[in-house]
């Protein structure tokens, strides 16, 4: 059996994983239109204050925000810096199929972590999950890459970042409370951000309100990824074997709210992403066992 809180991790990497969809379609479509990285951040970290604001009002910041190794802390913050910059550079020059594929990429690297570093037992499960989840979204996506582009490599270094976050997380459990990762990582950005959109203000209500819910709803996305791993200590591997899951969310909108249909290889790629999802699951049960 696996026990609660695993399932806890699961179902929060889950949920966590299509808020992540739903945030991306807005932003692919602000892409469009002379709307900046910073704006979007700027507009976003109100609610950042006003979560601080909460804490400080309530006299709980020193319990959630209390640290035993800030650096670790900030370290993490200063990786996500660029990120939010290279998704809307790199979407106005490749397409969203190409910035998803190589994103996926982060299953791997975060098993990569768990072997040499976390000294997690992978076993044959772990590995099938993580790789029939690559070749899963591969079939759904059928990305082109014709030919290179340097923008390639933003995605690539966002699954980095991802994995490598996520694995600081889990390595460092202790240092400070979920919502202590969550608000420290985000930092360094939202400072970087305020003074740009001092520079370049953009005031339009409309915009204003649907980056603000989008903001909020990629917030509670990463709220929710980052208590997944934090907690799922020697199960980061095959927690992370879920996050291919993401894509299936994304066919469903896209189905549901864009009557898009899926050719025989987008039907394949599901069953195989549905299959990992049950893989990573059966991951965990054998390395219960082995603990």
């Amino acid at each position: 059996m696996i026990n609660k809180k695993i399932l806890y991790c699961s179902f929060a990497l889950i949920l966590g994983g299509s808020f992540f969809v739903i945030h991306d379609g807005i932003i692919n479509h602000l892409t469009d239109i002379k709307f900046k990285f910073y704006h979007h951040t700027f507009y976003t970290s109100l609610w950042l204050v006003v979560i601080i604001i909460y804490l400080y009002l309530t006299g709980r910041i020193k319990t959630y925000l209390r640290s035993s190794n800030y650096s670790v802390l900030i370290f993490r913050g200063f990786l996500f810096l660029p990120l939010p910059y290279m998704l809307f550079l790199s979407l106005q020059n490749i397409s969203l199929p190409e910035w998803t594929t190589l994103n996926m990429i982060s299953p791997i690297l975060g098993s990569i972590f768990a072997i040499f570093f976390l000294k997690e037992k992978i076993n044959i499960f772990s590995i099938t999950a993580i790789f029939l989840g690559f070749i899963g979204v591969i079939f759904i996506i059928q990305p082109g890459f014709q030919d290179f582009s340097f923008y390639y490599l933003f995605p690539i270094y966002g699954a980095f970042t991802l994995a490598f976050q996520s694995f600081l997380a889990n390595k460092y459990s202790s240092i400070t409370t979920t919502l202590g990762f969550f608000i420290y990582g985000f930092i360094p950005i939202t400072l970087v951000s305020f003074v740009l959109f001092l520079f370049d203000p953009l005031i339009n209500y409309q915009l204003m309100f649907i980056s603000s819910i989008a903001g909020l709803i990629a917030l509670l996305g990463v709220y929710l990824v980052t208590y997944a791993f934090q907690n799922s200590q020697n199960h980061f591997s095959s927690i992370f074997a879920l996050f291919y899951l993401q894509i299936l969310w994304s066919l469903l909108i896209g189905i549901i709210f864009f009557n898009e249909y899926l050719n025989f290889f987008a039907l394949l790629g599901a069953f195989l992403i549905v299959l990992s999802g049950i893989l990573s699951l059966q991951a965990q049960r054998k390395q219960l066992k082995g603990l």
